[in-house]
């Protein structure tokens, strides 16, 4: 039996079910209840209660596509700032996804530092090492286009459900995005004007995140001139 509607605002401690139920993030079970660990929004898919966050820093999990910045390098690759405390550890093999010789190549013809990198985070251990890797799903070294940086926790919202709210971003927004789960946001589009539109409109999600009927504010407002 739920005791809260889905997207209701709750607090810690606060009771969201009673029965059998699978446990999702921000919550746990006391004497059978299930009962809120974090502030956020009650979400239920399927038989799985979840909170999701108002706030919070980014935890970084193995099989996150995640934006980052390089900010030092190192004999056999770079140390990649990924929004975290914690810095990344990229390869040159991984990033090119081939072997070079590094006593003969500069490796920052391929990554300077300063520049942008989409990878995914292949292994996180218990020391909080984080190894980065580019496969064919990411883009690798980014060129062009504009960054920012929203709630980590917004991003949920920004993606949508099964993508919903980022096909509206790019089609509404003639644009092109790509969206790390870090809370860093790349966009790519002709137009300055366009492009500064998008951003409002992620903003926009990013502070009305917990209110409903958010996918079709934003659909009205990028339509509007």
């Amino acid at each position: 039996m739920m005791h809260v509607e889905k997207r209701e605002l709750v607090i810690p401690g606060q009771l969201l079910a009673e029965g059998d139920y699978s446990l999702g993030e921000g919550v746990f079970k006391d004497n059978g209840n299930i009962r809120a660990a974090i502030m956020g929004l009650a979400d239920k898919r399927g038989k799985k209660i979840k909170v999701i966050p108002l706030e919070g820093k980014y935890v970084p999990k193995e099989g996150d596509r995640v934006i980052g910045i390089a900010v030092d390098d190192y004999y056999a690759g770079w140390m990649v700032d990924i929004n975290t405390p914690y810095t990344g550890k990229l390869s040159v093999s991984s990033l090119l996804q081939r072997k070079i010789d590094l006593d003969e190549e500069d490796i920052s013809k391929y990554l300077d530092v300063g520049e942008t990198v989409e990878a995914k985070i292949q292994e996180v251990d218990e020391l909080m090492n984080i190894t980065l890797e580019v496969t064919d799903n990411e883009k690798g070294k980014i060129e062009g286009g504009r960054l920012i940086e929203i709630n980590p926790s917004r991003i949920p919202r920004v993606i949508g459900r099964k993508g919903s709210m980022i096909k509206i971003l790019q089609k509404e927004g003639n644009c092109n995005l790509s969206v790390g789960q870090n809370g860093r946001i790349m966009i790519w589009s002709d137009s300055k004007k366009q492009t500064n539109k998008v951003i409002e409109a992620i903003l926009k999600i990013e502070r009305e995140a917990h209110i409903s009927g958010l996918t079709d504010r934003i659909r009205e407002f990028l339509q509007k001139e």
